[in-house]
């Protein structure tokens, strides 16, 4: 398979889970009615661990355990990601709406760029694909900042969490090179579950059956298709393009959120929101126009 198909099957890897992950926040809310956050995000982790050690089964994946796995890559990738994201999101998504966490996670387009481009020049930059992640961002937020209602503290903690993803994601794609998706993601919900599930018992009251029960349907949800199949369409993507440019393409996923909120939700689309799909569209032509930008060694 040539560099280009490889490319072009990365960027739909891409699009297709930031369609599925633009549920999170209005699925993650509905939960919240009845399941604290700390209690929430372990729960979808944990559940998720069991999507990825059916696809292990499935796939004869376990003997990777005998092949030295990368597990310095994997843990790191875990805490960044796995714990310190997670838990700031979740708890933001306490204290703030499913649009304004929307326009705060938009800023890892912003670190993910500065951190692996800038600081550490992970991945090389050339100006087309700075001009289309920025086409594809100012168009998110011509739509959803008409829908923002003030700064609210969960603002605060969904931005912070939005600086640690770049890093989790350049480990998460060097334990690709030697291990599959599914054995990463595995090991990451197992370890990032039990260590929020222990900070959950710690900080927040334990959730009572009834109702967990009555939240089941979402928890169920968000942990396999969210935060299972996303998240292996998310790590098979990295592993083809480069993670800015995947960081870009996500960047559409606001856009979906605000089609699952208005029939989930009933919230009315403007004429913002219309507007806003000229310049996302922009970008996603410049990006997926751009010739396989290199990574740095």
């Amino acid at each position: 398979m040539n560099i280009r198909t490889n490319e072009r099957k990365g960027e739909l890897y891409i699009v297709a889970e930031a369609l599925l992950w633009s549920l999170f926040p209005v699925v993650t809310i509905l939960t919240f009615t009845d399941v604290s956050p700390l209690f929430s995000a372990a729960l979808n982790t944990l559940i998720s661990s069991l999507f990825f050690a059916l696809v292990l089964t499935v796939k004869g994946g376990w003997r990777q355990f005998r092949n030295c796995p990368p597990w310095k890559d994997i843990l790191v990738s875990t805490l960044f990601i796995g714990i310190i994201l997670y838990a700031f999101f979740f708890l933001g998504l306490r204290h703030t709406t499913a649009g304004n966490a929307a326009i705060m996670g938009l800023m890892e387009v912003f670190f993910s760029f500065f951190i692996l481009g800038v600081v550490i020049k992970h991945e090389s930059l050339i100006p087309s694909q700075l001009f289309g992640g920025a086409c594809m961002v100012a168009g998110a937020l011509f739509i959803l900042l008409p829908k923002a209602s003030g700064w609210h503290s969960g603002d605060l903690l969904v931005l912070a969490g939005t600086a640690f993803p770049p890093i989790g994601n350049m480990f998460a794609q060097r334990a690709r090179a030697r291990v599959s998706g599914e054995f990463i993601l595995f090991a990451r919900s197992i370890i990032s579950g039990l260590f929020l599930l222990a900070l959950a018992f710690v900080f927040e009251p334990a959730p009572a059956m009834q109702h967990m029960a009555a939240s089941w349907q979402f928890l169920f949800l968000n942990g396999l298709i969210l935060f299972g199949v996303s998240k292996i369409l998310w790590i098979e993507g990295i592993r083809l393009i480069p993670i800015t440019k995947a960081i870009s393409l996500a960047s559409i996923g606001p856009l979906f959120t605000l089609v699952f909120a208005y029939f989930i939700l009933s919230e009315r689309v403007t004429i913002y929101q219309i507007a806003g799909f000229v310049p996302i569209a922009i970008g996603i032509y410049i990006l997926t126009r751009t010739k396989g930008t290199a990574i740095a060694s």
